[in-house]
């Protein structure tokens, strides 16, 4: 089993993920999108967009629980009869824990999902920039719309359906993967631009709360516990995805562990192409 293990942890891992993909081109795009915001609008337009975007990873991460946990077939350790042999509940406990935070971050004593604080730090900004409810009425761009659509399709690895479960569950894997990866980052840039180009929009949010479903909500939580340089909870979602593929690898029914991460990296590739789209909207 130490084996095992140790094949599927050079199968799949962060150095190998980073090498499918031009990370600093990634970063680049974001430093640019951000420096085209020269005013309150533009700013809270995008962001409004972000949190759009951003809203549909916590159900996409679910789905993604659900598609690995109702693979019994799929995953089993060798050596057990069939009734104690499936380990798809188990793998997927190490995508669900992302959705646990997604749902509530538990350090607010009030419930306080990752969209809440989203839309907390929404209704702020529009304070602190004194416009009108008007800014967070508009309607959604086509182009998000088809990104946020996206979400869904790439966690529960619609594009590899054709090719079986395996693929299909792999794909969605590597989609989560690269939403992890990349989000960690995205959010730490977005983090360090606001803190350098809008100061005092970040004090005023650092400083305040919104009452919403219930509860208060401070609204720069939202880019803090997500950023590399505060909670970073990105990272350790990263972390333990990982241990969910190598474990969804060891107990792959079949051992075609080469298919199986092919169609991971399509997944991650294709989050990639994802985070590409949803920068280039509303982009100069």
């Amino acid at each position: 089993m130490a084996e095992s293990a140790d094949l599927t942890a050079a199968q799949v891992s962060q150095a190998s993920l980073r090498a499918l993909v031009d990370f600093d081109a990634a970063r680049q795009r974001v430093r640019d999108r951000l420096a085209q915001l020269t005013d309150g609008s533009q700013l809270l337009r995008f962001f409004v967009h972000y949190a759009s975007w951003n809203g549909h990873f916590a159900n996409g991460v679910s789905a993604l629980s659900s598609l690995l946990g109702s693979s019994r077939n799929l995953f089993r350790e060798e050596g057990f009869p069939r009734a104690v042999a499936d380990r798809s509940n188990y793998i997927a406990s190490y995508f669900f824990d992302a959705a646990r935070d997604e749902y509530d971050d538990h350090i607010n004593p009030a419930r306080d999902s990752h969209r809440c604080m989203a839309q907390a730090a929404l209704i702020s900004m529009k304070d602190f920039f004194k416009l009108g409810d008007d800014a967070l009425e508009e309607d959604e761009p086509a182009e998000l719309v088809a990104v946020n659509d996206g979400v869904l399709a790439g966690y529960t690895g619609q594009p590899a359906v054709a090719d079986g479960r395996a693929a299909q569950a792999f794909w969605a894997i590597g989609y989560h993967l690269g939403s992890e990866l990349l989000a960690d980052q995205e959010f730490s840039l977005i983090d360090e631009h606001l803190r350098a180009q809008q100061p005092a929009l970040v004090h005023h949010l650092m400083r305040s709360t919104v009452q919403l479903a219930g509860g208060t909500h401070r609204c720069y939580a939202w880019v803090g516990v997500h950023s590399g340089h505060g909670g970073g909870v990105e990272a350790d979602h990263f972390d333990y995805a990982l241990e969910g593929a190598h474990s969804a690898l060891r107990f792959l029914v079949g051992g075609d562990t080469a298919t199986a991460v092919q169609a991971l990296n399509n997944g991650f590739r294709a989050f990639e192409r994802d985070h590409a789209s949803f920068f280039r909207i509303g982009a100069a």
